[in-house]
């Protein structure tokens, strides 16, 4: 069974800032990874994705 949901920027944020493989954000990802989630976006989503990611306080590479 697929489940479709939008995923808040903390979720994509804690998920990639985590060591932690059992979390529950880092399983969130991973189940977007495995085609168990699909997850639902528009232009204002991926904006503040965008936005966010690029804040020098998390310092991610491009």
């Amino acid at each position: 069974m697929r489940y479709y949901a939008v995923f808040d920027t903390n979720v994509l944020i804690s998920s990639l800032l985590t060591k932690r493989t059992d979390t529950a954000t880092a399983k969130v990802v991973d189940a977007i990874s495995d085609g168990k989630i699909i997850p639902l976006y528009n232009e204002e989503i991926l904006e503040e994705y965008d936005e966010v990611l690029h804040r020098k306080k998390f310092s991610f590479s491009e």
